[in-house]
């Protein structure tokens, strides 16, 4: 187990802030409701099994109503049923601390694992979210019904703007007024949003820092979501957008412990956390259950589907692929992006 000891640890005379590198993420996923929790899915995850069956009732169908007579009899038409599979996941993780390391730094390092647990479990949510959307939209139904490549549809203006916006928009069908709640992009895509002018700032009341908007969506802006330097010259990159209710989430802390070794390394203590959580689009379903899921099982198409009797146009959410421009992206060749910054 790879411990905290006093080689991780500066020692210095007076030892002031302990943590100097916050990780930048928080728990911007859950605030803009993206990823909110299911106390239906939360009340069955440390249910036995890998998986949990959520059943569902189609809406009324999209029949034409009888012609009503008094020489016929009025028809009766029955509703649909169907079931969504959500995969569990079971994840454990560990941080310890050598004796040493906490007296002779000065650093209040146990205090410190046991605050920011929390966000470490926040930052796998983000990272599961992107693994989970990149298999689902790897799902022939919904490449073909919810993804608006910008790059293919309109190559001369493929660089994120309204227009592709509403294009993409345009994927969500009747479902797109108001219901869209937040749009999730990298920080290169938010400073081409800032560059064109999309974003406004909104300081809330008592809150810390402003966020932005964007027609009315909370920005949340994840560095998990890639950007194909594939082309230097003319980087690409998928923003999605969500609309309410569009994942499926909860999450059980099974378990917090410490643990402590006198005779190791000359004194260690360990704090485990065990948890159970479950991430899906609404409408997908995994095809086959998985034991012992990773990160990369969730990132693979093949073990998702569309959920019978489920139109794809139904589920809420969908992929923007658009251009950047490079001098907005590290590792991008700029040398021929003069004069094309918001086009």
């Amino acid at each position: 187990m790879a411990e905290t000891n006093l080689a991780n640890m500066i020692v210095p005379e007076v030892f002031g802030d302990y943590v100097a590198n916050l990780s930048l993420k928080t728990n911007r996923f859950v605030q803009s409701g993206i990823l909110t929790p299911d106390p239906t899915l939360g009340a069955r995850l440390t249910e036995p099994g890998t998986a949990i069956t959520v059943p569902f009732i189609n809406d009324l169908p999209d029949e034409d109503p009888d012609v009503w007579t008094d020489t016929t009899n009025i028809q009766v038409s029955n509703l649909t049923s169907g079931k969504q599979m959500a995969q569990k996941f079971y994840q454990a993780k560990s941080f310890g601390l050598t004796d040493q390391s906490a007296l002779i730094s000065g650093a209040p390092i146990q205090n410190m694992i046991g605050s920011r647990f929390a966000n470490y479990w926040i930052r796998q949510d983000a990272k599961l979210l992107m693994n989970v959307l990149t298999g689902v939209f790897g799902v022939s139904k919904i490449q073909n019904s919810k993804i608006f490549d910008a790059t293919a549809k309109m190559p001369t203006e493929a660089n994120f703007n309204a227009k592709g916006f509403i294009g993409a928009k345009a994927l969500m069908g009747d479902l797109s007024e108001n219901t869209l709640s937040a749009i999730a992009v990298n920080s290169a895509t938010y400073a081409q949003m800032q560059a064109n002018g999309l974003i406004d700032t909104i300081q809330e009341q008592n809150a810390a820092t402003p966020f932005g908007t964007y027609n009315g969506m909370t920005i949340v802006v994840d560095d998990d979501i890639p950007v194909d330097l594939t082309d230097k010259s003319k980087p690409t990159t998928t923003s999605y957008i969500f609309g309410v209710g569009a994942v499926g989430y909860s999450q059980n802390l099974y378990s917090t412990a410490t643990e402590r070794h006198e005779l190791t390394n000359g004194g260690e203590t360990d704090i485990v956390q065990k948890r159970i959580a479950t991430i899906h689009v609404i409408g997908t379903s995994i095809k086959n259950p998985i034991q012992n899921a990773s990160y990369k099982e969730f990132a693979k198409s093949s073990n998702w589907e569309v959920v019978d009797g489920i139109d794809p146009k139904t589920v809420r959410v969908v992929a923007y692929k658009s251009t950047l421009d490079p001098t907005l992206v590290p590792g991008a060749d700029a040398s021929k992006s003069a004069g094309i910054l918001g086009k």
